[in-house]
């Protein structure tokens, strides 16, 4: 029994230091710079240069 209460607290201490670890991490949602996106071709930007529109 003593290895089990011992396993269940392990198990409840791991999963509370993950929760603390992911939350601090550094890595959250950031807005997105599009002009170092590679490929990225902005429609507006491209209007505006040209005389006609397709």
């Amino acid at each position: 029994m003593f290895i089990v209460i011992l396993l269940i607290a392990l198990s409840v201490w791991g999963v509370a230091w993950v929760i603390v670890d992911v939350r601090r991490d550094g890595y959250g949602q950031r807005a997105t710079d599009w002009s170092r996106v590679a490929g990225h071709d902005d429609a507006l930007q491209r209007a505006e240069s040209t005389t006609s529109y397709r």
